[in-house]
C-alpha cells in the first residue's frame, strides 16, 4: 500500500512539472492555440477606435447650440423646426404680394417696391442714411382696419424677394392674432409663449416657410397677461437678442393699431423705423396727431397712404395707391 502511494505521488509531481495542471493532449494544445489565433484580430478594432479622429459636429448646429450645450443649458436641433407652405396662388388671388410672381410685375408689386426702398436704405445704406436698428420695423395702423396687417405681409414678401436679404415677419397684434391665418398657416406656440417661458428657444417656435428668405413667429398661445409680457424686460430682451443676432436680416412686427392698444408705444421704443398705414378719407388728422405722439419715442416714422382710388386714366399703378412719405 505505502508503494502505490509513492507512484501516485510521483505521477503527481511530474504533471505539476509537465504544466503545473492537468495534461493536454496534442488535439487540445492545438485547439487552444487555434482560439487564440481567431480572438487576436477581434481586439484590433478596439484599438483602432482608440486612436480614431473625434466625430465630426453636427453641422446645423450653430456656435451658440454649442456653447448653451457646454453651459448644461437647453437647446433645440434644427431638425425640429417647424416648416409650412404658403399657398402663393391663393395669396395672389387675394391682392398680395408674392415674390414667385412670373411675367410683367404686377403694379401693387411695384408700389411696394417704391415703399420698401427707403426703408431698406435706412435699415442698410451707407454714411448718413443708414440709422440705429434701422433692420426692426413696425407696421401699426391709427385705428384697426386701415390695412396694417395687409401691409406687413406685402412688405414682407417684396422685401423677401431681394436675392441677398432674409425677412422674419413676426405677429405683435397678439389680441387679434391674424397674421398667420390670412397666409393659411396654424402654429400653437409663438411669440407669448417665448416671453412667458424663458426655456423656450427661439428656433422652436420660428416658423420657415416655402418662400426662401421668408420666416415667420406667430403672436403664440392667448394669455390674459398679454400686454404686461409686451411691456416687460423680457421683451426688450428678445428684441435686443434678434436684433444684434440677425444684424443682416429685416424684422418686421405687425403691431396692434395705436389707439387701440398701448403695446405699439413700448414697440416703439426698439424699434429703428416705424410705417404708420392710413386709410385715405377715414382717418382723421386729430386722431393721427394723437397716434404719432404714443410712438414719438422712434425717431423714423413713414407713412404708407392706402385705399385711394383713381380715375383709371390717372391711375399710375393700380385701383388702389399706397404713397409713401417720411415723417
Amino acid at each position: 500500500m505505502a508503494d502505490d502511494e509513492k507512484r501516485i505521488d510521483l505521477v503527481q509531481r511530474a504533471a505539476e512539472r509537465w504544466g503545473n495542471g492537468p495534461r493536454q493532449s496534442l488535439v487540445e494544445k492545438a485547439a487552444a492555440r487555434l482560439a487564440e489565433q481567431q480572438a487576436a484580430p477581434a481586439a484590433k478594432p478596439a484599438k483602432q477606435a482608440e486612436t480614431s479622429p473625434a466625430a465630426p459636429q453636427d453641422p446645423a448646429r450653430t456656435p451658440a447650440d454649442r456653447a448653451k450645450e457646454a453651459r448644461g443649458e437647453r437647446t433645440s436641433p434644427r431638425a425640429a423646426q417647424r416648416r409650412a407652405n404658403i399657398d402663393l396662388v391663393r395669396l395672389r388671388l387675394q391682392d398680395y404680394v408674392t415674390p414667385d410672381a412670373s411675367g410683367t410685375p404686377t403694379r401693387l408689386a411695384e408700389e411696394y417696391r417704391i415703399i420698401k426702398r427707403g426703408l431698406l436704405n435706412r435699415a442698410f445704406g451707407k454714411g448718413a442714411n443708414r440709422i440705429e436698428n434701422g433692420h426692426l420695423i413696425m407696421v401699426t395702423s391709427t385705428r384697426p382696419d386701415e390695412g396694417k396687417t395687409f401691409t406687413s405681409i406685402n412688405l414682407a414678401m417684396s422685401i423677401a424677394s431681394e436675392r441677398d436679404l432674409n425677412v422674419l415677419l413676426i405677429d405683435g397684434d397678439v389680441r387679434k392674432r391674424d397674421l398667420l391665418r390670412r397666409l393659411g398657416i396654424e402654429a400653437e406656440k409663438g411669440l407669448i409663449d417665448l416671453l412667458e417661458d424663458p426655456d423656450l428657444d427661439f428656433s422652436e417656435v420660428v416658423i420657415r416657410t416655402n418662400v426662401p428668405n421668408l420666416s415667420l413667429l406667430g403672436a403664440g398661445t392667448y394669455s390674459p397677461h398679454a400686454t404686461e409680457l409686451l411691456s416687460s424686460a423680457r421683451m426688450g430682451e428678445f428684441i435686443t437678442d434678434i436684433a444684434s443676432r440677425y444684424p443682416d436680416r429685416v424684422i418686421i412686427f405687425d403691431a396692434p393699431p395705436v389707439l387701440a392698444s398701448s403695446e405699439p408705444s413700448v414697440l416703439a421704443m426698439y424699434m429703428g423705423q416705424i410705417v404708420m398705414v392710413v386709410e385715405a378719407d377715414k382717418t382723421g388728422r386729430r386722431a393721427l396727431e394723437e397716434a404719432l405722439s404714443l410712438i414719438s419715442t422712434c425717431q423714423n416714422i413713414s407713412f404708407v397712404l392706402n385705399k385711394i382710388s383713381f380715375k383709371a386714366e390717372s391711375d399710375r399703378f393700380g385701383a388702389y395707391y399706397y404713397g409713401y412719405s417720411e415723417r
